[in-house]
C-alpha cells in the first residue's frame, strides 16, 4: 500500500473512532449535571469501555502499520496531512507507552474518586477522599514513568495538557508573575486600608431571573443556543460533543449575582471557540484545539478582558437593572468597581483577576511536588494551608474552601492547572494585538461583539491544531506567549480602580 492510500485509510479509522468517542463528552456532561447517584459505578464502566475500545483501535497492528506507512510520505511543511500525522504519532506513542490495564484502572479510579470528592467537600471531611487521592496520585506517577521524561515526572503529565511545555518554563513564568502580582497586591491592600473599597453588590437575586438574564447575555454576544445549551452544575464547565453541540454549565447563588455572570461568560468563551473550530476537520486531530491554554485564553478573554470592561457594562447594565431593579441603588461606576474588586480570597473560581494567578501558582507548586515524589498526599491539608497563608496572608477556615475546592486532582487532572494562567497570559496578549486592528472599546461599547468574534475566528479558531500552541500564539499575535502583557493589563486595572487620580478606562 502506498503512503497516500495508507493515510486516507488511517484518517477514515480515526474519524470513525472520534465519532464514537464523542459520546464520552455527553456521558461526562450527564455525570456532572443530571446523572442519578446510583449510576456512578456503571458510568465508570461505560467510560472505561470507551477508553478500552480506543486503546484497542490505536494499538492494533493495522493502525500501527497504516501510521508507519503514511509517515513515509513527503508532505509539505505545515500541511494538513503532516499535522494530522504529527498529532496521531503523539497520541499513538502516549497510548502504547501506558499499559491498557493501568489506563483502565486509572479511569475507574478517577471516576470513583470524583464522586467521593463531592461528598467529602459537602461534609468538609478530608478523611473520606484522601485514601482515594493517594491511590490516584500513585497511578499518575506510574503513568509518568511509562510516558518518560527528560527532567522530572511532572513534565510527562504537563505535556498531556500543554504539548511541549515543561515545568521549568512554567516556573520561570510563574516566578515573574508571582513577583509582579505581589507588588500590585501590596498597592491594592494599601488602598483598601486607606478606605478605597467597593460597596458589595448585595440583595436577593432570584435564580430564575438570573437564568433569563444569562440566556439574554449569551444570545446578545453570539452564542448559538441552537448549537448548545445552558445548564446548572457544582463546578461550571463547557463540553464540545460535536460541532453543532457545544454545551455550557454555570452556577447560581441567590445572594451573589456576579459569580454566576462571570462563570457563564467564562464557559461561553470556551463554547464560542468550540463552535469556531473547523467543522470540516471534525474527527481529525487538526480539528481540535491544540492545547488547554489556548482554550483557556478564549474563556478568560471573554470573561475578563471583555466582560469586566466599562464598555461592556455600559451596554448591559441597563438590562441587568431591568431584571433586578434593586441595582438602581448602585451607580454604573459602583457596579464596575465591585465587578473588578481585588482582595485575597479562598476559592479560586471566585478570585479576582490579580490574585487568581496566585491560586494557580499554589496548585502548581503542590501538584509538582506530589507527582515528583517530594510530598505525600497525607501532608496535603497542612501544606495547602501553610502555603496559602504565606502567599495570601489568610488561612482557609475549612477544607471545603481549601484543598477540596477543585475537581481537577480528584478526577486525575494533574498537570492541568498551569494552563489556566498561561491562558490568562495569552488572553492579555491577544487583547494587545487585537487593538492594533480594531477599536476594541468602541466595538464593545456599541454592542458589536461580532467584530471581536470574527477576529478570534480568523486568527485562532479556524486553525484548529494546524499549529503547535506556541506557534499559534505567534501566528495570531506576532510573538510567543509573553507574560509582560498580562502584568501590564493588570497594572492598568489596579491603577484605574485603586488609584483615585487615575480614571481612564480599563
Amino acid at each position: 500500500m502506498d503512503h497516500r492510500k495508507a493515510y486516507d485509510k488511517l484518517l477514515e479509522k480515526v474519524r470513525n473512532l472520534n465519532y464514537i468517542l464523542s459520546v464520552r463528552g455527553l456521558l461526562v456532561w450527564d455525570q456532572r449535571t443530571y446523572m442519578p447517584r446510583k449510576a456512578v459505578k456503571f458510568r465508570g464502566r461505560q467510560l472505561s469501555a470507551l477508553s478500552e475500545y480506543a486503546h484497542s483501535v490505536i494499538t492494533s497492528p493495522e493502525f500501527t502499520s497504516l501510521l508507519e506507512t503514511a509517515e513515509k510520505g513527503d508532505y509539505p511543511e505545515g500541511s494538513r496531512e503532516r499535522m494530522n500525522l504529527f498529532w496521531l504519532r503523539r497520541t499513538y506513542d502516549r497510548t502504547v507507552k501506558v499499559p491498557l490495564k493501568l489506563q483502565l484502572k486509572l479511569v475507574q479510579k478517577a471516576t470513583e474518586t470524583e464522586v467521593v470528592w463531592r461528598e467529602a467537600k459537602d461534609r468538609n471531611d478530608p478523611s473520606l477522599v484522601l485514601p482515594h487521592l493517594k491511590d490516584l496520585v500513585s497511578l499518575k506517577r506510574e503513568v509518568a514513568e511509562h510516558l518518560g521524561y527528560e527532567s522530572e515526572p511532572y513534565d510527562a503529565l504537563l505535556d498531556g495538557y500543554e504539548p511541549g511545555l515543561r515545568a521549568s518554563e512554567v516556573e520561570e513564568v510563574f516566578s515573574y508573575l508571582k513577583r509582579e502580582t505581589l507588588k500590585l497586591l501590596t498597592k491594592v491592600m494599601e488602598a483598601r486600608e486607606s478606605g478605597r473599597v467597593p460597596r458589595p453588590v448585595r440583595g436577593h437575586f432570584p435564580i430564575e431571573d438570573q437564568k433569563k438574564f444569562h440566556l439574554f447575555l449569551l444570545r446578545s454576544i453570539g452564542y448559538d443556543l441552537n448549537a448548545g445549551r445552558l445548564d446548572e452544575t457544582t463546578h461550571p464547565f463547557a463540553v464540545r460533543i460535536v460541532p453543532g453541540d457545544v454545551r455550557i454549565t454555570t452556577r447560581y447563588h441567590s445572594n451573589d449575582l456576579l459569580d454566576g455572570i462571570f462563570s457563564t461568560l467564562h464557559e461561553m468563551g470556551h463554547a464560542l471557540y468550540g463552535l469556531g473550530l473547523p467543522e470540516e476537520y471534525f474527527g481529525e486531530p487538526v480539528g481540535n484545539a491544540p492545547s488547554l491554554a489556548i482554550h483557556e485564553s478564549q474563556s478568560r478573554f471573554w470573561e475578563n478582558v471583555i466582560g469586566r470592561s466599562p464598555e461592556f457594562w455600559e451596554v448591559f447594565y441597563p438590562f441587568l437593572r431591568a431584571f433586578f431593579p434593586s441595582l438602581y441603588d448602585y451607580s454604573l461606576e459602583e457596579f464596575l468597581f465591585a465587578a473588578n474588586d481585588i482582595k485575597p480570597s479562598f476559592v479560586r473560581i471566585e478570585a479576582d483577576e490579580l490574585t487568581y494567578n496566585l491560586h494557580i501558582i499554589l496548585r502548581f507548586e503542590i501538584e509538582r511536588a506530589l507527582i515528583n515524589g517530594n510530598m505525600e498526599v497525607e501532608a496535603l491539608p497542612e501544606v495547602w494551608n501553610s502555603k496559602f497563608k504565606e502567599m495570601f496572608g489568610i488561612t482557609p477556615p475549612t477544607h471545603r474552601e481549601g484543598f477540596l475546592q477543585d475537581i481537577h486532582w480528584y478526577s486525575g487532572g494533574f498537570g492541568y492547572f498551569p494552563t489556566y494562567t498561561f491562558g490568562n497570559v495569552i488572553a492579555a496578549q491577544i487583547r494587545h494585538r487585537m487593538e492594533e486592528d480594531i477599536d476594541v472599546r468602541k466595538a464593545v461599547g456599541s454592542g458589536d461583539f461580532g467584530t471581536i468574534l470574527d477576529w478570534l475566528r480568523e486568527r485562532i479558531h479556524r486553525h484548529g491544531s494546524m499549529y503547535l500552541p506556541k506557534d499559534l500564539v505567534r501566528q495570531a499575535t506576532g510573538e510567543p506567549p509573553n507574560p509582560h502583557y498580562l502584568v501590564s493589563y493588570l497594572r492598568e486595572k489596579v491603577e484605574r480602580f485603586y488609584t483615585p487620580t487615575h480614571r481612564s478606562a480599563i
